[in-house]
């Protein structure tokens, strides 16, 4: 198997540039110059490597800053719904949270439908922790402890404050957490 050198998606044969990332794959910069010199032809245009890692498990590197897309984020989130460790990356923050209110919207029309609240507060009860867990990867994510979400205890100014946080680029490295 072919692997992209930039960024580890998997290539076919004889291809030019890496479908994902759009690397070209016959030209390399050549080691000691400066970026806007010319190029030079790599005499095998293909490089195997192993494919990125999407956790930060395992990966000394810390290059795990991935987007697993709506449904690979919200397995994720069910999966790690007791795991304050770690890290959660901002796109896979907030894909969860697309899928938590999405939860909470189906509760809605069924409470409605039902006349009864049951399902409202079975959702409630039952995302309570991946929605705590998720928040405190998603503030380790930007090297700030899990405690950092009591700050939006404090009315409007502390929520604000929790949600830049939480709107903040992770680090693209390893950080104090992982």
């Amino acid at each position: 198997m072919n692997f992209c050198p930039k960024c580890g998606a998997q290539i076919e044969e004889g291809a030019l540039f890496c479908p994902k990332c759009g690397f070209n794959l016959q030209a390399r910069v050549v080691p000691g110059t400066a970026a806007g010199a010319p190029v030079q032809a790599v005499p095998q245009a293909i490089t195997t490597v192993p494919p990125l890692s999407r956790t930060t498990a395992g990966n000394p590197d810390g290059n795990y800053q991935s987007n697993l897309g709506f449904i690979g984020a919200t397995k994720q989130y069910f999966v790690n719904y007791v795991n304050f460790s770690g890290r959660m990356s901002r796109a896979n923050y907030w894909w969860s949270y697309l899928a938590a209110v999405l939860i909470a919207l189906v509760a809605g029309i069924l409470t409605y439908a039902t006349g009864s609240y049951v399902p409202y507060y079975f959702e409630g009860i039952a995302l309570l922790l991946p929605n705590l867990t998720s928040l405190v990867r998603r503030l380790h994510d930007s090297n700030h402890s899990g405690w950092a979400c009591l700050w939006s205890l404090i009315p409007i100014i502390g929520s604000i404050y929790v949600l830049v946080l939480l709107l903040k680029a992770g680090d693209q490295t390893a950080n104090r957490f992982g």
